[in-house]
């Protein structure tokens, strides 16, 4: 998860708790946060926006 696409990732276990802890970060900082998976084999993939 970012707060902005040049952002270093906060990594998350799985996509279910990268979307809990986005709705809070996002509550918390007043802006979108973006999710992304990333893969060794084929680098990162841009997964939504959370408001």
């Amino acid at each position: 998860m970012r707060d902005d696409p040049d952002d270093l990732s906060i990594i998350c276990a799985n996509e279910a708790e990268a979307r809990r802890r986005e709705r809070r970060r996002a509550a918390r900082i007043g802006q979108p946060v973006l999710i992304y998976e990333i893969d060794d084999r084929h680098g990162e993939r841009f997964i939504c926006t959370v408001d």
